[in-house]
């Protein structure tokens, strides 16, 4: 079989320009749960789940993704533990959805270049189309977070990249 991995370019690990800093985060603990989000909330001691650019913080938390859909995030579960437990299906996402950072006083100028989705609309869904795709956005602490599918990294990466807000980094 021929060698491909030569042929896509690799995502740069940060960006940086004179008010904004990108960074693709290390593997983040995330588990898709489906089915009775409440139920499970309460049986692992989390916080309601949050919408779109919820301010969350702690090391375990939910995000709210459709009616019944969540990404708890700082949760782990092995890949072949993915099963349906008390009314609710568990799927490890560590693998599956990279997160990427943001931070500085021009992350929400960079947020609105890649959304039409109003950041004061209070959404109960942390999903939205940035950027021609499909993630969650909340923030935790004073870092905007995006979670999304790992094979898109390089794309954001290079989207953010073209946004002249930022340079890349050595």
């Amino acid at each position: 079989m021929l060698d491909r991995s030569t042929f896509w370019a690799e995502a740069p690990v940060s960006l940086r320009g004179p008010g904004l800093v990108v960074r693709v985060l290390p593997p983040v603990p995330q588990v898709m749960v489906s089915g009775d989000l409440e139920g499970f909330l309460a049986r692992h001691a989390l916080p309601p789940a949050g919408g779109l650019l919820a301010r969350m913080s702690g090391g375990r938390y939910a995000l709210r993704l459709a009616r019944h859909r969540m990404l708890v995030i700082g949760m782990d579960l092995a890949p072949d533990a993915a099963a349906w437990v008390e009314g609710c299906a568990l799927t490890p996402m560590t693998g599956a959805l990279a997160g990427i950072e943001i931070t500085g006083p021009d992350a929400m100028a960079l947020f609105a270049r890649g959304t039409a989705v109003d950041p004061a609309g209070n959404s109960p869904s942390a999903s939205l189309s940035f950027a021609g795709i499909p993630l969650s956005a909340h923030f935790e602490a004073d870092a905007l977070r995006l979670h999304l599918d790992r094979g898109l990294v390089a794309y954001l990466m290079g989207w953010i990249a073209a946004t002249a807000l930022i340079t890349p980094c050595p």
